[in-house]
């Protein structure tokens, strides 16, 4: 994940629609594609997204969707250097371009970027494995059991507890590319993209430092809202731009029990010798926010200011395609406020959520706190486990740190309760 929403020159194209979806008994293989039955899909979505439509499956079926592998397929029309991306695919997944394998992943919270070189028609086919092979796998028992799962052996993946916890969550476990998968032409990369925006003794601060390759010889930051535009000259320090913009006496951001949510656009303008090019950094806001815990205490104060927080634990807006749109996210925001509340959780058994919630929770002044994707499990330290773990954290915590309603992030949901239980 990074903090950077869009850059003007780059050409990104969403393979949402065109692809067909089959179901396949598990350990199947690219060879037997022919084989198998293929209906038509969209993307982003799960297995049961495309059964749905198709009348294949329903609340009431029984079917074990972890026993199955399931395929997606899509023809590519398209030349010259590309960058094919995968904002995340649950759980067990292969990826194969021509018949040629190029990306394996095994964590449904990762984004993934694979650099292509095309020329004409392509076929991209993605599978995901059957997880219930796996879940048979004699592995090291943990130190405690968790009542509300019946598999155990869930901790060692990293994916959603959702649909795998009977009775607490229908049973439609997310399998399949849940998240956006795109191709890009781009004119200019940007890496190691870092955003900071705080206050410093009343004054707001925006700083950023990215990696902008060879061929930009200036770039400036920019804020503005209102009318008033801030902007000021990054250095280059090795391969990074660097630099900050500082607006004196901002406009605050706070929930909006308090106040209004002010907001503002942020930007970097990068030129080379054929174009300049502006790379969004989204909405942010200027506030600061702390969690005192002295003498067995827990509470949120916004802007020095303390906040009763009132709220609801969020949960998807469709549960079978994990997907919903810009619009209807905004509408439950809206719904939340008008009802009082000033705060949402994303809970551990869930899933990472979509920017559109976090773009709407900040223009509607609602708080922020995301749990971490464990709940209730002793989940292992194995050193492939913990390296995908950090990749994983490290991804979600760029886009999500510099969000004006990030109250705060807890590593877990009920972990330490569920073993004192």
């Amino acid at each position: 994940m990074t903090a950077i929403r869009g850059i003007a020159g780059n050409h990104r194209v969403e393979l949402r629609d065109g692809w067909q979806f089959a179901a396949a008994p598990a350990g199947s293989g690219p060879e037997h594609a022919q084989q198998w039955n293929w209906l038509s899909a969209s993307l982003p979505g799960t297995a049961a997204s495309p059964l749905r439509a198709a009348g294949l499956w329903d609340w009431d079926d029984t079917r074990k969707l972890d026993a199955e592998d399931f395929w997606w397929r899509i023809a590519i029309n398209e030349s010259g250097a590309l960058v094919l991306g995968f904002d995340g695919i649950a759980t067990l997944a292969d990826v194969w371009l021509d018949g040629k394998c190029v990306l394996s992943s095994d964590n449904m919270f990762v984004r993934h970027e694979v650099p292509v070189d095309l020329h004409g028609s392509h076929e991209l086919l993605i599978r995901c494995r059957a997880l219930a092979p796996e879940l048979a796998r004699k592995r090291p028992r943990p130190r405690w059991r968790v009542p509300m799962l019946r598999d155990q052996q869930l901790r060692w993946f990293r994916t959603s507890l959702l649909g795998r916890t009977p009775g607490w969550s229908p049973a439609c476990p997310p399998i399949g590319p849940w998240r956006p998968v795109w191709i890009e032409r781009r004119a200019l990369h940007a890496r190691n993209t870092r955003l900071r925006v705080g206050l410093e003794h009343g004054a707001g601060v925006v700083e950023v430092s990215l990696d902008l390759g060879e061929d930009v010889h200036s770039a400036q930051l920019i804020v503005e809202r209102a009318g008033q535009r801030v902007a000021h000259a990054l250095e280059r320090r090795g391969h990074d731009w660097q630099g900050r913009v500082t607006i004196e006496a901002p406009a605050l951001w706070w929930p909006h029990t308090h106040g209004e949510p002010a907001l503002y656009q942020i930007a970097v303008e990068a030129a080379t010798s054929e174009a300049v090019h502006l790379l969004d950094l989204g909405q942010r806001g200027f506030r600061t926010i702390t969690i005192e815990r002295a003498d067995g205490d827990f509470a949120v104060r916004v802007n020095d200011v303390p906040v009763f927080c009132r709220g609801a634990c969020w949960t998807p807006l469709d549960v079978v395609s994990l997907n919903s749109n810009a619009e209807a996210y905004a509408t439950a925001v809206e719904q939340a406020c008008k009802a009082g509340m000033n705060m949402l959780r994303v809970a551990g058994p869930l899933v990472y959520e979509d920017d559109a919630l976090l773009d709407a929770m900040d223009r509607c002044g609602v708080l922020l706190w995301q749990d971490l994707m464990f709940a209730n499990m002793d989940y292992p330290e194995d050193p492939e486990f913990v390296a995908s773990v950090s990749v994983e954290v490290r991804q979600q915590l760029a886009r999500l740190q510099s969000r004006a309603c990030l109250a705060l992030v807890c590593g877990n949901s009920e972990g330490e309760q569920q073993a004192a239980m």
